[in-house]
């Protein structure tokens, strides 16, 4: 399957931003069974950042933007506009972290620090802590964010390290509540892409969701037609979070 390289240019047009981005571009490559669309991702970064257990963390990330209304032109690229929605399907390293990971399910201070010294909450046995496995009564105040239903907490609200969104501006990115796509990453100690993006140490990430959903939140894929994509990275080594990332104009995906 035949690839592009795609540049990307930080994002400077709200706070936070960071003009110094450090992935340059991502080398893309598309496909379809007729049934379902598998999107690829592959870009070179030197390291592997795949936890924000500490305040010094910050993970590696990648997204792929469509407009859910795919007539017409397309919306603001970043995060589109007021009456112009977009969905994202944004790849975590994390949350690629997290699947398999024991009983709970995700990666936790006690696996980032293991000499750690834990306290233990009341009603819950000696030495245990609150998580999904063992939780006890102090759930609600003192894991507010599984309490909550929060998707970023519980990673039982996951079908894996892709987070299905929407979003219609800045500061509006919002969870859908069916969460249709799902993907896989893996980042290579050395590799070489084709198209020349990078070599070295690359992240290889594919996403996979069905050409049409019930979900009128979602953008639909027909045959023939034309979709507008864009794409974004952030590079955890390099302390990018939030609009501190580096991102792309519009392309098209031409579905046969």
């Amino acid at each position: 399957v035949p690839g592009v390289v795609v540049p990307l240019s930080g994002q400077t047009i709200t706070t936070p931003m960071h003009p110094n981005i450090a992935v340059k571009s991502v080398f893309v490559k598309a496909v379809t069974n007729g049934k379902d669309v598998g999107i690829r991702m592959d870009w070179g970064d030197q390291s592997k950042n795949d936890t924000t257990i500490g305040p010094q963390h910050f993970r590696d990330q990648a997204a792929i933007q469509f407009p859910v209304n795919t007539s017409g032109a397309p919306p603001f690229q970043c995060m589109g506009q007021s009456g112009g929605t977009v969905n994202l399907w944004r790849w975590n390293a994390e949350w690629q972290k997290d699947l398999g990971k024991d009983s709970a399910g995700i990666w936790d201070v006690d696996n980032e620090y293991p000499a750690i010294f834990w306290d233990y909450y009341y009603e819950e046995p000696a030495g245990g802590v609150t998580y999904l496995d063992r939780i006890g009564r102090s759930l609600g105040p003192f894991n507010t964010g599984i309490w909550s239903g929060n998707i970023m907490s519980d990673p039982e609200m996951r079908v894996g390290s892709v987070e299905d969104l929407n979003a219609n501006g800045f500061s509006t990115l919002t969870t859908q509540a069916h969460q249709d796509v799902v993907g896989n990453g893996v980042w290579e100690h050395s590799g070489s892409l084709k198209g020349g993006c990078c070599n070295g140490p690359t992240w290889r990430v594919v996403y996979k969701r069905a050409l049409t959903t019930s979900d009128p939140n979602d953008v639909q894929f027909k045959g023939g037609a034309s979709v507008p994509v864009a794409f974004a990275v952030w590079d955890g080594q390099n302390v990018e979070r939030d609009g501190m990332k580096g991102i792309s104009t519009w392309f098209s995906l031409q579905i046969p």
